[in-house]
């Protein structure tokens, strides 16, 4: 299955034709999920020609492909600790872990997608993979510094730990926001970010988070 994109426009209207055909993609993936979307259809919401597609994409999958990028694109920064948030290690664990729910709940439609996508497709599966590898590799810096500091023990492995940590996170937020086991978001994200700091044993703190979140 091929994934492969064709070269990027290189004319502002290339530009925006190519942006509004992703941005149909997505509309008519997550309304008809992937198997059921058919090219016709997302030329039909972006409002193009059919042959417009191939200008710019080689095949459903090639699309695909760029609609994930970018729903992975905004998860990374969405979800990033911004200098300054948080002073204390607890603050900076539930900024984060907020802040992937948001995002999470944000992109859940096509996270659905692309796990269903990752069952049959090994490129696509490969590609998820990667994904994780992102955010796994942004935890484990984040507990090595942490061990540096002399806040978490050094007989934690980083590595390891990053993987359990994002995977109870990223499996709640999976089985919460996309098979609807029912949650209350600010339990969710207290509760997330508690049993974070507590495996690392970094001292929770009483949130800091808004009256309205």
């Amino acid at each position: 299955m091929s994934t492969t994109e064709q070269a990027s426009p290189v004319t502002e209207r290339g530009r925006r034709t190519m942006t509004k055909l992703v941005d149909a993609a997505a509309v008519v993936f997550a309304r008809k999920g992937f198997l059921d979307t058919k090219i016709t259809d997302i030329t039909a919401e972006a409002g193009v020609a059919n042959g417009s597609f191939y200008t710019y994409f080689e095949s459903k999958e090639g699309i695909f492909r760029a609609v994930i990028d970018e729903v992975n694109e905004r998860m990374f920064t969405k979800s990033r600790v911004p200098a300054g948030a948080g002073s204390s290690p607890y603050q900076r664990i539930e900024h984060a872990t907020r802040a992937y729910v948001r995002a999470y709940r944000e992109e859940a439609g096509l996270l659905m997608i692309l796990e269903q996508v990752a069952s049959f497709s090994p490129a696509f599966r490969e590609m998820r993979r990667e994904t994780r590898k992102s955010f796994r590799s942004r935890t484990e810096r984040g507990i090595r510094r942490f061990q540096e500091a002399g806040l978490v023990s050094p007989s934690l492995p980083p590595d390891y730990t990053a993987a359990a940590l994002i995977s109870m996170v990223s499996n709640f937020c999976y089985m919460w926001l996309v098979l609807d086991e029912d949650y209350n978001e600010e339990t969710a994200i207290l509760t997330l970010s508690r049993l974070w700091a507590q495996a690392l044993g970094i001292e929770v703190e009483p949130s800091t988070a808004p009256s309205d979140s």
